[in-house]
């Protein structure tokens, strides 16, 4: 018989369908039944009725016993044990094989099974078509398998399947079954094949699609539709499936999206849960100040730190106003520039002075924030702050150090430097002067080389008392380093007289006596002068004017001023070319030794010689020593010329072919560098150079360097005597000549000065000079070299006078090494030896 399969069309309108089906099957069912049970009734209604009513009316109540103890609850929950309790009892009885709870997919629950039941057996019995209660007779003929749905209100849990051991029935009724077998079998099978056959093309194959698509949707696959198999319920059925097949992968799809973004946004919950609570253990754990205030200034929060450093509870300030966010700032301006900037959206960062609740005040450096919602709007200001009142302390003392002197607590250079530039604006605005005045000590070192530094340091710190004493308030004083003082003076109208005052009160207030460590000192200073805009408009020129003053005041006589002049500039211009030259001499092989002779007046015989410096530059011409001698000494040059002199003038001894016996080369030595510690070695290396060459060595100083009273200079002295060196005073009479010196220094000559020289022997004055230098020299065992003899008159007086040295033109000029390598042959002859 063939089947028509009718095709649903997803996009068509609903199909029709009738209910044949169910009139068929009743038919057919009533047609069976009226056959069979009509002819079976009356022979088993007597015999078997009361066995069989007793029977399966234990049965019927053991099953709706069972069926009413089992909870849904425990289907839900998979409490297999309590379900095995259940199967169990229901195995007890003597006509129940086995009980099992299936699931809808057939996979069994319960796992009690009476010892000879083999699980595989059982599986084979159970029947795989759903529906109501079902008969199946298996192989084994003493079975008989029932299976009972388990439902949840509307929804089927699963099945009870119960196996019935129908041997004590089958024994009873056996007999009338034998009978009802033999009459009916031919009835039966051609009834039940004609049923089978209709069942199955009816009501079977559409089952079994529907089963087939049931699977398909239960492992998830949506996508076939069940095939309609005819028009009828099961037709309906099969289209009703399949709608509900679509809703179920349109929804399934919708959920599975809302599934996604539940997952999405779970994880981002959690996510920003996590970011939160690190968030908060950091503003907690912060080692800086943090408040959260609301737009009006009222606080919300504050971290730990806060009441750490502030001293407030969270509880004395949360919810009370602060104007400043946390900051008790008293500055309406500082205030002012906070709220503006941050009622503006932007970040205010910034340094404040506060105060604890105890009182004290402290220094925080803040950063204020606003902090704005999703629709960009500020909902509050957040505030961290941090205590720097050490490091505030800290950059106060290293800005008192880097500004200020330690020793006098005055301006130090380099503030002194930016005071004068601003002061150099303010008068170019209006137009008014600024004096600079350079303030330096004399003979300041004195002190420290006698009484010692710690004395130094006290008499520095009272004299820069008394000199800033003498000042206005709107004046600077300042302290260059050493002895050496700086004093702006600001806002002249007229120079004479507003300086003068000031400049006389300067040096009267440095000249006074100050009393040390009953020490009497008596100390001045000189002062150099440059006024803006006069003599300079920039710092630098006006510190170099008044430094070149100060200097011209030093050669003055010190203890007075100088004003800074264009001549003066101009000197110090030619000195600093000079210097530059000079600088070059030495290796441009410009400087060269000369020799003038020295002789015994009495004997007119040779015994020695002055070593006098000359220089030739190219573009200078020949520099006077008494211009370019200065300037060595006061760039330090001098020391380098003076040890290339001693080599030189060796290397010259060494070409001399003739030299009388005893003699001596006379050499200047320059203050500075005879009391460094390096011309000690120096001169004892030298010296055994000059004696090894066959000449002594005799030692020219100034008086100025005896005056100076170090022990160290009359350790020199005996170092020389010891060497053998001779020592000599050059220019005796000319500086502040002392007899104290004379008799305390290990001395040797004394040279009396060309000037008094020049006058002899007519001028009274020179000539009693000159008689009292000698007799002076002779009380102290010292002998006298004149200086500067040019006639035969003036060598005939110093005779007179028992000088025995004299040297001067009368007798030669200097002369180059070469010419007095000649000078010796014609003026010394050796005697041979016999």
């Amino acid at each position: 018989m063939p089947i028509e399969v009718i095709r649903e069309n997803s996009d068509s309108g609903s199909p029709t369908f009738n209910g044949r089906l169910r009139l068929r099957f009743l038919s057919w069912i009533s047609i069976i039944l009226i056959f069979t049970l009509g002819g079976a009734t009356y022979y088993i209604y007597n015999t078997q009725q009361t066995h069989l009513e007793y029977s399966l009316k234990n049965k019927a109540y053991a099953i709706g016993q069972f069926i009413a103890l089992i909870s849904p609850d425990a289907i839900y929950s998979y409490d297999v044990t309590t379900l095995d309790s259940f199967v169990e009892q229901i195995s007890n009885d003597v006509d129940v094989r086995y009980a099992q709870i299936i699931t809808l997919e057939n996979v069994p629950v319960t796992t009690y099974l009476p010892e000879d039941i083999d699980p595989k057996t059982i599986a084979s019995w159970i029947s795989d078509n759903p529906g109501q209660v079902q008969f199946k007779s298996s192989q084994d003929t003493n079975s008989i398998t029932l299976k009972f749905p388990i439902n949840d209100g509307e929804i089927n849990l699963g099945w009870l399947v119960i196996g019935l051991n129908t041997s004590r029935i089958e024994y009873i009724t056996q007999t009338a079954t034998v009978f009802l077998i033999e009459i009916y079998t031919i009835i039966v099978l051609i009834l039940g094949s004609v049923i089978f056959i209709v069942f199955k093309m009816q009501v079977l194959n559409p089952v079994n699609a529907l089963t087939t698509g049931a699977t398909r949707v239960a492992v998830g696959k949506l996508d076939q539709d069940v095939p309609i198999i005819s028009d009828d319920e099961l037709g309906r059925l099969a289209h009703s499936f399949n709608t509900m097949q679509r809703e179920i992968k349109t929804d399934r799809e919708i959920l599975i999206g809302f599934n996604k973004q539940l997952e999405e946004e779970i994880e981002y919950r959690q996510k920003a849960s996590e970011e939160l609570k690190k968030l908060s253990m950091a503003v907690e754990q912060s080692p800086a100040s943090v408040v959260i205030t609301d737009t009006k200034g009222l606080i919300e929060y504050v971290n730990p730190k806060y009441t750490e450093i502030s001293g407030y509870s969270a509880k004395e300030v949360i919810g009370n106003p602060t104007k400043q966010l946390g900051a008790d700032v008293e500055d309406g301006a500082l205030l002012k520039d906070i709220w503006s900037t941050i009622e503006k959206g932007k970040v205010w960062t910034g340094e404040f002075c506060t105060k604890r609740k105890n009182g004290t005040v402290y220094w925080e450096s803040a950063v204020i924030a606003p902090i704005r919602d999703n629709n960009n709007i500020t909902t509050h200001y957040l505030t961290v702050k941090e205590d720097i009142t050490q490091r505030k302390a800290i950059e106060d003392k290293l800005l008192e150090q880097a500004t200020h002197d330690q020793l006098t607590k005055l301006p130090n250079r380099f503030l002194a430097f930016d005071r004068l530039e601003q002061l150099i604006q303010h008068a170019e605005r209006n137009k008014t002067h600024v004096a600079v005045i350079y303030i330096d000590l004399d003979n300041f070192k004195n002190v420290n080389d006698s009484l010692g530094h710690s004395v130094g340091d006290e008499l520095l710190i009272l004299l820069s008392k008394r000199i800033n004493d003498q000042l206005r308030k709107q004046d600077t004083l300042a302290r260059l380093g050493g002895d050496e003082f700086l004093a702006l003076i600001p806002d002249l109208n007229d120079l004479s007289t507003d300086l003068e005052k000031v400049v006389t009160r300067l040096l009267s207030t440095t000249e006074s006596p100050v009393e040390l460590h009953n020490h009497q000192l008596n100390i001045t200073s000189s002062l150099g002068i440059a006024v803006y805009p006069d003599d300079g408009t920039t710092v630098s020129a006006l510190m170099s004017n008044a430094d070149i003053a100060m200097y011209d005041a030093k050669h003055a006589g010190r203890n007075t001023f100088r004003f800074f002049t264009k001549d003066l500039n101009n000197k110090i211009s030619e000195k600093i070319a000079l210097e530059t030259e000079l600088s070059q001499a030495l290796e441009l092989n410009e400087l060269y030794p000369v020799y003038q002779p020295i002789l015994d007046i009495a004997q007119q015989e040779l015994v020695g010689a002055e070593v006098l410096l000359r220089w030739k530059n190219p573009q200078l011409g020949i520099v006077p020593p008494a211009e370019f001698i200065p300037v060595a000494e006061q760039s330090g040059l001098i020391r380098p010329i003076t040890d290339w002199l001693f080599q030189r003038i060796l290397d010259d001894v060494n070409v001399w072919s003739n030299k009388p016996d005893n003699f001596w080369l006379s050499v200047n030595v320059p203050p500075n560098y005879f009391c460094d510690t390096s011309f000690s070695k120096a001169i004892s290396r030298i010296n055994q150079q000059a004696e090894n060459a066959g000449i002594r060595l005799c030692i020219e100083i100034t008086e100025n360097l005896l005056l100076q009273g170090d022990s160290n200079v009359l350790n020199i002295f005996e170092h020389l005597s010891s060497l053998g060196i001779e020592s000599a005073i050059d220019d005796f009479g000319t500086g502040y000549s002392s007899l104290a010196y004379i008799k305390k220094f290990p001395l040797n000559h004394l040279k009396i000065d060309r000037s008094f020289v020049k006058g002899l022997p007519h001028d009274e004055d020179d000539r009693a000079l000159t008689e009292i230098i000698v007799l002076m020299s002779k009380k102290f065992g010292i002998s006298v070299i004149a200086e500067g003899v040019e006639t035969e008159d003036q060598a005939d007086f110093l005779n007179s006078l028992d000088i025995k040295y004299a040297q001067g033109f009368l007798y030669a000029k200097p002369m180059v090494s070469m010419s007095f390598n000649e000078y010796l042959s014609d003026h010394y002859s050796p005697v041979p030896t016999p």
